[in-house]
């Protein structure tokens, strides 16, 4: 097989090679943009849980954050920040439930010269989004706001216990109906899985080693063609240094 063939054929399987584990590497990154969507609103669109059936008599809360519950009881108008780094800001207000223990609902939003409507009175039917503190606790907060936003743990400071570890978040309508604007979701960001990306990248640096191997052959078959050409030569020089007379036969009889 000539020079150029064979290095013709192992720089394409190289290619060829390559194009598969390249294929493979992004189907491994697709699955891990899978991995990454967002599936909070998928949580959010679950049908609603009793939050007082959730938490266990010691506190526990199970796993309903980023869901919809449903819960009654009734406002303490006398527990009332305003939260936010910026207008609109939402309203968070406390609530007794039925069995007691006391929980932060953000009834909506006011702008920054507003000041809340007052939480309605009376035995109240609650379905909202149940939330645990915001991450963003170092954020100052805006000119007429309490808190920058919703900690828990400072809450529970100044609040009545028990005071359940997670907040409720109305929905527009439910906002709207108490003369507040709609409050955003702060929904927990959903991280894709590593292994997905890491198998991506790894196929992809095996499809560089498959060209980098298939040029390093091509390379090898040439170096192999002139090493058998130089023996070959060596040979012929040998051959004919052989045949070649070694003097004039007469003036060695002289």
């Amino acid at each position: 097989m000539k020079l150029r063939t064979k290095q013709t054929l192992a720089v394409g399987a190289g290619c060829l090679v390559a194009g598969v584990m390249v294929g493979l590497g992004v189907w491994q990154m697709g699955s891990y943009e899978e991995s990454t969507r967002d599936v909070s609103a998928e949580r959010a669109a679950l049908p609603p849980e009793s939050l007082a059936e959730q938490i266990a008599d010691d506190g526990q809360i199970a796993d309903i954050y980023g869901r919809r519950v449903t819960l009654s009881g009734t406002y303490d108008a006398n527990y009332q920040v305003l939260v936010g780094q910026a207008p609109p800001l939402r309203v968070a207000t406390l609530l007794r439930m039925d069995d007691g223990r006391y929980v932060t609902v953000v009834r909506g939003t006011v702008e920054e010269d507003a000041g809340p409507a007052a939480p309605p009175s009376g035995q109240q039917d609650v379905m909202g989004i149940f939330l645990s503190s915001d991450l963003t606790a170092t954020d100052a907060p805006a000119t007429g706001a309490d808190l920058g936003t919703v900690r828990l743990q400072e809450l529970a400071q100044e609040w009545p216990a028990p005071l359940v570890g997670g907040y409720v978040t109305l929905d527009a309508a439910a906002s709207a109906e108490q003369g507040l604007g709609e409050a955003s979701l702060l929904l927990p960001e959903v991280g894709g899985s590593p292994t997905h990306r890491g198998y991506a990248l790894q196929w992809w640096v095996f499809a560089v080693g498959a060209i980098a191997f298939g040029v390093y052959s091509a390379r090898g078959f040439a170096v192999d063609a002139a090493r058998a050409e130089a023996r070959r030569t060596r040979a012929a020089d040998a051959v004919d240094a052989s045949e070649a007379p070694v003097g004039d036969e007469s003036v060695a009889q002289a």
